[in-house]
C-alpha cells in the first residue's frame, strides 16, 4: 500500500499547494485563469499530441475500449438522471448534476496521474475515455438538461443544445491535438528536432501546472459549499459521490470482464486503465456549464469538491484491488 501511496501523494500534494496558494492569496482568480489557459491551450495539447503521434492510440483494441467505457458511462448517466428527477429536480438542474456524476477530470488529473501510475501504455485507453466523455456523455447530459418532460414541442431547443454541444466539442483543443497526432502517427511523419523539443517542454510543464491550477479551482468550489442550496435531500450529494467514485468504475470493470470472457481483444492493462479513469473525480469544467446555464452550480461545485477530496483514497483502493 505504501508503494501505491508514494505514487499518488505527489500529485495530490500539488493540488493542495494550489489550494494553499489561493488561501494565502498568493494566487488570485486572474492567476488561476491564466494557469488554466496555459494548461488547456498549450501544455495538455502538446502532451496529447506527442502521445498520439507516438502511437498511443494505435492498435486493434480501440473499439472494445470505447464500447466498455461508453456503455458504462451511459448507464451511470441515465441512472443519475432518473434518480435526480425523482427528487423533484427540474431536468435543467438534474442534467448538470448527472453530468458531474459521470464526467471525470481526465485532463487535469487523469492523464498525468494514470500515466505515472500505470506507465505510458495507459495513455491510449485514457485518451479513448476522453473521446467518449467529450463527444458522447456531455452531449447526452446537455440533451437531458435541455429537454422538457411535458412538452413535445421542445425539439427546437433540444436540437439547438445538441448543436451547441457539438460545437463546444469541436472547439476542444485536446481533440484537435489528438487528431493531429493520429495523423502524424498514421503517416509516419517526424517533427523537426526543435519543434519536438519545444512541444516536449510544454508537455513536461503541463502536469504540475494542471494539478496546481486544480487546487486553486477547488478552493473556489469549497467556498461554494457554504452557499445555500435549493434541494433539501441530504442523500443527493453522497449518492452522487458514491456513483462517481464506486459505481462508475465498478460498471466499467464488469462490462470489461464480460467482453474479455466473450473473446473481445481487450487486454488486462487496458481494462485497468479504463477502470482507473472511471474512478477519477468529477471534472471542474462541468461547473462552467452549470454556471452558464444557471443550473445549480452550488450542488455541482460541492460534488466536484468532495469527489476530488475523496478520490485519493478511493482510487488507491481500486488500484490495490485490481492490480493483481
Amino acid at each position: 500500500m505504501w508503494d501505491v501511496l508514494s505514487v499518488f501523494l505527489p500529485f495530490f500534494a500539488l493540488v493542495c499547494l494550489g489550494w494553499l496558494a489561493v488561501q494565502v492569496r498568493l494566487l488570485t482568480p486572474v492567476g488561476i485563469r491564466a494557469l488554466n489557459t496555459y494548461v488547456l491551450f498549450f501544455g495538455l495539447p502538446a502532451m496529447v499530441f506527442l502521445l498520439a503521434a507516438g502511437g498511443a492510440l494505435s492498435g486493434n483494441t480501440m473499439g472494445p475500449m470505447l464500447l466498455v467505457y461508453g456503455a458504462g458511462g451511459t448507464a451511470i448517466l441515465l441512472l443519475a438522471c432518473v434518480l435526480y428527477a425523482r427528487t423533484g429536480m427540474a431536468r435543467k438542474h438534474g442534467g448538470m448534476l448527472a453530468l458531474a456524476t459521470v464526467f471525470p477530470n481526465t485532463g487535469f488529473l487523469g492523464l498525468p496521474l494514470l500515466t505515472a501510475l500505470l506507465g505510458t501504455g495507459a495513455a491510449g485507453p485514457v485518451m479513448a475515455t476522453l473521446l467518449v466523455d467529450v463527444l458522447w456523455l456531455s452531449s447526452l447530459g446537455l440533451m437531458w438538461a435541455s429537454s422538457s418532460p411535458n412538452a413535445h414541442s421542445n425539439r427546437g431547443s433540444l436540437l439547438a443544445s445538441s448543436i451547441q454541444s457539438a460545437q463546444g466539442a469541436l472547439r476542444n483543443p485536446l481533440l484537435w491535438s489528438m487528431a493531429l497526432g493520429l495523423l502524424f502517427s498514421w503517416a509516419s511523419w517526424q517533427l523537426p528536432a526543435a519543434v519536438d523539443k519545444t512541444l516536449g517542454l510544454l508537455g513536461m510543464a503541463a502536469s504540475p501546472t494542471a494539478l496546481f491550477a486544480l487546487g486553486g479551482v477547488l478552493h473556489r468550489r469549497g467556498q461554494m459549499s457554504s452557499e445555500p442550496a435549493e434541494f433539501p435531500q441530504t442523500w443527493v450529494l453522497p449518492t452522487g459521490a458514491a456513483m462517481k467514485l464506486l459505481l462508475h468504475p465498478a460498471c466499467v470493470w464488469c462490462l470489461g470482464l464480460a467482453l474479455q470472457q466473450a473473446g473481445w481483444p481487450l487486454s488486462r492493462d487496458a481494462l485497468l486503465a479504463l477502470v482507473m479513469a472511471a474512478a477519477l473525480p468529477s471534472a471542474s469544467n462541468v461547473l462552467l456549464l452549470a454556471e452558464r446555464r444557471m443550473a445549480q452550480p452550488v450542488w455541482v461545485g460541492r460534488l466536484i469538491f468532495w469527489t476530488t477530496l475523496l478520490s485519493m483514497f478511493s482510487m488507491m483502493v481500486w488500484f490495490s484491488a485490481l492490480k493483481h
